[in-house]
């Protein structure tokens, strides 16, 4: 059987929490590839397109930056699928990724046919059996988080799809492991939306945002974000990336109720939304955690040629 999922950002319109407290330099900081990455170059119309083991990348930057594009989407890759897959669950990464970066927000709308979509990211991918058959990010150049905030974002929910073989995740889970690999700046705006959250108390019962399945009203989108960012935050630091993605697994088959038992020992959803009132009431100790997935930033491009 084959499907396909899409999977939509809204990076230019929501944001998420800081209480005053040190925020962690973005999960994905610098670092280069340790080994040359062969990479080819070839040229259709406007676009140059590099090709990497991994990743054919769509662009029209300069060659210098497309290639570091292509560099950079090979370490995330890596470090995300080391972080967030057992070596076990990893198949063979077959098809590539395609990624596409857009000059601006017309030709992105255009291209996903989607007319007034004000997202900075998008990712498509096809399932047959469980087995990827098809990967495709799309990102737009003229966002200025895109290259370290929209694209990482994306890219980790590529891995994501691999690891769960198709399965639809619970859309907090999903969301909230993919802004975990966001810049530190986007963080920042994502925390300041949601101190505001906070302060007027409009955010979800945990029981309500964990069964939450399609994207909730505009005006309860700064809670879901931010709720769910900072629950897969505490989550993780109680376990690993790798044993919050087999909770998450476990959830899907058997719910949060058992599953919040075996993994965590926690009685249930109950005890989870205890757990978060007493965590929330605590500022000083509240803060994203930095996963152990240091990648170097894409290129900070300002702007594409013409």
């Amino acid at each position: 059987m084959k499907w396909m999922t899409h999977l939509t950002c809204w990076f230019s319109l929501f944001g998420l929490f800081s209480f005053g407290s040190a925020l962690a330099e973005s999960p994905i900081a610098n670092s280069s590839p340790s080994q040359p990455i062969p990479l080819t170059l070839k040229t259709s119309g406007p676009w140059k397109i590099i090709e990497s083991p991994n990743f054919r990348c769509w662009s029209q930057l300069p060659e210098a930056e497309a290639r570091q594009l292509t560099e950079s989407c090979e370490a995330w890759r890596s470090r995300l699928r080391t972080a967030w897959i057992t070596e076990a669950d990893r198949a063979d990464w077959s098809p590539k990724c395609e990624v596409y970066v857009h000059a601006n927000q017309p030709a992105y709308n255009q291209t996903l046919r989607r007319p007034g979509d004000a997202s900075v990211g998008s990712t498509s991918m096809n399932f047959d059996q469980g087995r990827t058959v098809y990967r495709r990010i799309d990102v737009r150049a003229d966002a200025s988080d895109w290259s370290n905030a929209a694209l990482p974002h994306e890219l980790t929910h590529v891995v994501l799809g691999e690891r769960f073989g198709g399965h639809a995740l619970p859309r907090w889970a999903d969301e909230g492991i993919a802004m975990l690999s966001e810049s530190a700046e986007k963080h920042r705006e994502r925390l300041e939306n949601f101190q505001g959250v906070l302060t007027t108390r409009t955010t979800f019962k945990i029981s309500d945002l964990v069964t939450t399945k399609g994207m909730p009203a505009p005006h309860l989108r700064d809670a879901f974000y931010g709720q769910s960012l900072a629950l897969s935050s505490l989550l993780v630091r109680k376990s690993t990336p790798a044993k919050f993605a087999d909770f998450i697994e476990e959830s899907i088959r058997i719910g949060h109720d058992q599953a919040l038992k075996n993994h965590y020992s926690l009685n249930g959803v109950t005890a989870l939304q205890q757990e978060w009132n007493d965590w929330v009431k605590q500022p000083q100790s509240v803060s994203f955690v930095s996963l152990p997935i240091q990648v170097g930033k894409t290129p900070a491009v300002a702007a594409m040629l013409e």
